[in-house]
């Protein structure tokens, strides 16, 4: 009779138990607090209305995962909302068809993180030195283009698609475009050549070259297929807002890594967690519904936000193995 294995591998400690599961222990404890601080945030049109306001910060936070898997880094992304929004109610206002008002902005986002994917490429500068640079690029050919007023968008039909509308009169549809982005982006990580590339060059660029890995085209498209969220996540916002507004988005970027770092991405780059970022937007969005619940001013919102990003940094350094 041969003898049963004996396993070695010993139970995970209460530590490790914590760093793992962390985005659904820092969750789940928000919304402890703030029910029982505020009851009505437990209610189901505030958490149905929560869900609507995160799916912004969800979809470009999906993006971001790739991005920052790939060891860069897209501060861009709130002018790419912004300019879609203003650049869709200007096309309007111009008479120009919604179909294609929609077709020209996604082009123009894709122009956009084309730039930002040569500079970086092609110009060999930091990725965080180029975005910080198109940011403010971005944000002021929007206020440039309206003279910083907000465009009125005339058409209820996009407002309703992509705002106010509604599944049965129950599920927001922003809700259900955070779904479909959540297994568009579940599917590009885990099943494609290029989820495994943004991994291999995040992981170990040298290891990827080595590989014949076409590290400059890889990162290209990640800058592109990132734009290309946010553009997604500018017409959500346009849609909520009933305009193109030229300052919006001011704190999506903010939002959207915050949510990445949350959902315990590496910053280092080399391992992404696309369903832990929709718990980290889950969280911001919980920050953002129970703190305007409890009367916080904007101030006491992003200095709280800035504590919790804090929090999760220190738990992925724990997590991380010491070289």
């Amino acid at each position: 009779m041969s003898t049963p294995a004996v396993s070695l591998r010993r139970p995970p400690t209460f530590a490790e138990v914590l760093i793992r599961y962390r985005t659904v222990i820092i969750l789940l404890l928000l919304i402890g607090i703030f029910t029982v601080l505020k009851d009505v945030f437990i209610l189901p049109t505030n958490l149905l209305n929560m869900l609507k306001r995160m799916s912004f910060v969800a979809i470009t936070a999906f993006g971001m995962t790739f991005v920052i898997t790939l060891g860069g880094l897209d501060l861009s992304v709130g002018g790419t909302a912004a300019i879609t929004g203003v650049g869709f109610a200007l096309l309007l206002g111009a008479g120009i068809p919604a179909p294609a008002a929609l077709v020209l902005c996604l082009l123009i986002s894709v122009a956009l993180g084309a730039v930002n994917g040569v500079i970086i490429v092609k110009g060999r500068i930091e990725p965080f030195l180029v975005t910080l640079a198109t940011m403010n690029i971005f944000r002021g050919a929007a206020l440039m283009a309206t003279g910083g007023r907000p465009v009125p968008i005339v058409s209820e039909t996009f407002i309703t698609i992509f705002g106010n509308g509604s599944l049965l009169g129950i599920i927001p549809i922003p809700v259900l475009f955070t779904a479909v982005f959540f297994v568009v982006s579940l599917l590009l990580y885990k099943r494609t050549k290029f989820g495994f590339y943004v991994r291999a060059i995040g992981g170990n660029l040298e290891a990827a070259r080595v590989a014949g890995i076409n590290i400059p085209s890889v990162k290209f498209q990640t800058y592109i297929i990132n734009a290309v969220f946010a553009f997604f996540a500018g017409l959500i916002l346009a849609a909520l807002m009933g305009s193109g507004l030229p300052a919006i988005a001011a704190d999506l970027t903010l939002d959207a890594i915050s949510a990445v770092i949350l959902g315990g991405t590496a910053i280092a780059g080399g391992f992404g967690n696309v369903l832990g970022t929709l718990g980290g937007a889950l969280i911001m969005s919980t920050l953002n519904s129970g703190m305007s619940l409890m009367g916080a001013q904007y101030p006491v919102q992003i200095f709280v936000k800035g504590v919790v990003i804090i929090f999760a940094v220190l738990l992925e350094n724990a997590v991380r193995p010491r070289d």
